[in-house]
């Protein structure tokens, strides 16, 4: 390293120790020509930039640590710098014979750390003081500014950089969730779950940004998104009904009637049967008879009577118009005999009983529909 303490940086030294103060180092050339320094220079051989340090320290007895912060359109190729004191004195000058020791292309910003080790030399009262702090921005590299927890509650400051503590703390701002909630998770939503897609919710409480799906008018103008598929500002009823997948020809969001699928029951139908006649057993010969008054008994009647024979019964002797009825006697006799009765072509019919609830359905249960607003 060829480092070097101008003879100016070593008088400036000298004046100060009679003074009794300190002198500084305020700011760092960069140039571009390579050689080996001299103890005579004042100034570098062909300085491209300079810069105010933007952090700086005295780390031990004798080393000093720099940086600063080149951020304007300047390209270069540093082979030459110079360490300047705040009266503008060039206090030492280290160059490498061409080596380059700094690069920086346009429109970029670099920070550029120093080193000076003056730990052979018997300056002792030198320090190292920042002129016009840099601090880091969102364009401009420079000293990171940790935010304090105002700023984290207001909001406005974007010079400060958050820690892990103060983003933690950032994520209860109401107006930070706010914004997380628009512009991440919604957007992210969108790709995820759709606005519109009805999602099963267990409570009667919808929450905060959801409807309920149960007939209800919605806010066209609040809810843009919802809108594009219910132009008509009414949120689909769905309470008590399920989702299905239409077919190609059924019509969108239609609603249909539950109906139970064409099927039959087993033993449910009767046919027609002719039984013919049937006929009883052959029997039942028997012999009716009459009671007489006494053993036997005389009468008479009329003439009309005593002609007619076909009006006497059997067991009643006629002569002339006298009668004589003998008692018990035989009326008439049956022979074995039998009886037929047509049954003939019937039909019995089949009653099948009532069986299950008013409508199909399968084990379930209930959850509310609802769908986001958007």
């Amino acid at each position: 390293m060829s480092l070097l303490i101008t003879n100016a940086g070593i008088a400036a030294s000298i004046k100060a120790g009679e003074l009794g103060v300190s002198y500084k180092i305020t700011h760092i050339a960069i140039g571009l020509d390579g050689y080996l320094p001299t103890v005579g220079q004042t100034t570098l051989k062909n300085e491209v930039a300079r810069k105010a340090l933007s952090r700086g320290s005295a780390p031990a007895l004798g080393q000093l640590h720099f940086e600063a912060v080149f951020d304007d359109n300047s390209e270069f190729e540093g082979k030459e710098i110079g360490y300047y004191l705040e009266d503008g004195t060039l206090f030492a000058v280290d160059s490498r014979n061409g080596e380059i020791m700094s690069l920086k292309r346009t429109n970029t910003i670099i920070t550029e750390a120093f080193e000076l080790n003056l730990s052979g030399s018997n300056i002792s009262n030198i320090t190292v003081e920042i002129m016009g702090t840099q601090y880091a921005t969102e364009s401009v590299a420079g000293i990171a500014k940790i935010i304090t927890n105002a700023q984290v509650d207001e909001c406005i400051d974007d010079t400060a950089f958050l820690t892990i503590k103060k983003l933690k703390r950032a994520f209860d701002v109401p107006s930070i969730i706010s914004k997380l909630v628009e512009n991440l998770w919604l957007s992210i939503a969108k790709r995820v779950c759709p606005v519109g897609v009805p999602l099963p919710w267990g409570s009667d409480v919808a929450p905060e940004g959801f409807a309920i799906h149960k007939g209800q008018a919605f806010d066209l103008v609040a809810s843009p998104e919802l809108a594009k598929l219910y132009p008509d500002g009414v949120i689909p009823d769905m309470r008590g009904l399920a989702i299905v997948g239409k077919e190609d020809n059924e019509l969108v969001l239609a609603y249909e009637e539950g109906q139970v699928k064409e099927h039959g029951h087993d033993g449910s139908t009767a046919s027609s049967t002719d039984l013919g006649g049937k006929n009883a057993d052959i029997a039942g010969e028997h012999i009716h008879s009459t009671n007489g008054r006494g053993s036997n008994y005389t009468g008479s009647w009329g003439a009309s009577w005593a002609n007619d024979k076909n009006k006497h019964a059997p067991g009643i002797n006629v002569g002339g118009n006298t009668y004589t009825y003998t008692n018990s006697s035989v009326v008439n006799t049956g022979g074995a005999h039998t009886h037929t009765v047509s049954i003939g072509s019937h039909v019995h019919n089949v009653m099948i009983a009532l069986f299950g609830a008013a409508k199909n359905t399968i084990d379930h249960r209930k959850f509310n529909w609802i769908v986001r607003l958007a």
